[in-house]
């Protein structure tokens, strides 16, 4: 395509940058996974000489500019700067899908134990600490009825577009251990250690009981099936699985009774604007609907912390979506089979979530 003659850069060196999982390599046409929808076998076709793609299975196509800007959420034009500034002086990235090689690649099987909690905290507390949040993930989350002082104390940050190999220097330089922490992989080639950059979105803290960061999830800016994908290098060469908690935000030893919800953001959310209404609640996300798993590990941990009551806040769209339903009814169950007291809330369909509740109740008070 003419827009993209210009660029210092070919398709696969984008594809490489960017970490888009490779399945097959026929030499002149790459076989991905889409990075765009939640594609599993392959649907994203790069023709090489061409320096174009298509997905076959969501439609998105383009050229090398179209691939980048669409991966960031960037206008064709910055797309276009980034690129030549990541690519200046002749500074190719490494070419390990070389066109004349047409051996089938898969992608490895390695994967690394996952490092502890006190080392994954470590590792993400300083990548967050290297990161900012862009303007318009702030906006979007005052609009989710938050401060800027309580967008702060979270923490969130923007994932970044730009500087990853920087990014992983830094982090070895203050003596961060990459190994075994997801999103992070070693390049074939070389041994090096990559950051596996997520799409484009909000990077947000999911942190255990006791304050430690043990994985970050991000809310997309567009996503396809899901609003929120886990941080993971779980395809890549001795990368890691994502390892997800149940995240605890305003709970002590001082409550008896904590919210039970769906999700890190929301959790925080409704937290911040519970206190905005005077009231003292601590909340626990699960990082998925209908992870038994960590629902085990909640009330485990809830109980060390002397709490008796659980209320349960999970999204009102229970009412409508069976599988949602059924992970409620268990939930309620498990409660009650461990020995809390159970309180299951139910509001209007028209609101979603605790956070949506609440922020309803603050606009009404304001």
């Amino acid at each position: 395509m003419a827009v993209d003659r210009d660029l210092p850069c070919s398709i696969v060196d984008v594809i490489e940058i960017l970490g888009i999982p490779v399945i097959r390599n026929t030499g002149t046409q790459l076989y991905c996974r889409c990075p765009f929808c939640d594609d599993r076998s392959a649907h994203f076709n790069v023709k090489v000489a061409d320096d174009v793609f298509r997905c076959h299975r969501c439609g998105r196509g383009g050229g090398v500019l179209h691939l980048y800007s669409l991966y960031h959420n960037v206008s064709l034009r910055t797309a276009g700067d980034e690129l030549r500034s990541l690519f200046s002086n002749g500074a190719r990235a490494e070419r390990s899908l070389r066109a004349n090689s047409p051996e089938v690649q898969i992608i490895a099987s390695e994967e690394m134990q996952v490092a502890s909690s006190a080392e994954r905290d470590s590792t993400y507390t300083n990548l967050l600490s290297m990161l900012t949040l862009a303007d318009t993930h702030r906006e979007a989350l005052r609009k989710r009825g938050l401060s800027d002082e309580e967008i702060d104390q979270l923490g969130y940050r923007t994932t970044p577009a730009v500087r990853t190999k920087r990014i992983v220097a830094e982090l070895q330089e203050r003596g961060c251990k990459l190994a075994g922490v997801p999103g992070f992989y070693c390049d074939r080639e070389t041994g090096g250690w990559l950051f596996a950059t997520p799409s484009s979105g909000i990077m947000c803290p999911d942190r255990n009981s006791k304050g430690e960061i043990e994985a970050i999830q991000v809310r997309l800016d567009n996503p396809q099936k899901g609003k929120f994908r886990n941080l993971t290098s779980s395809e890549k060469y001795y990368g890691t699985s994502a390892h997800c908690c149940p995240h605890f935000v305003g709970v002590d030893e001082s409550l008896s009774s904590v919210y039970l919800t769906e999700g890190v953001m929301k959790s925080d959310v409704a937290f911040c604007l519970s206190k905005r209404l005077g009231m003292r609640i601590g909340f626990v996300g699960l990082t998925g609907v209908s992870n038994k798993s960590q629902l085990q590990r909640a009330l485990q941990e809830l109980r060390e912390f002397g709490i008796s009551r659980i209320v349960m806040a999970f999204d009102s769209d229970f009412k409508v979506k069976p599988n949602v339903a059924e992970a409620r009814n268990y939930a309620i169950n498990e409660v009650i089979a461990q020995g809390f007291e159970i309180v299951p809330l139910s509001w209007d369909q028209g609101v979603k979530g605790i956070d949506d509740l609440f922020l309803s109740f603050v606009l009404k008070k304001s």
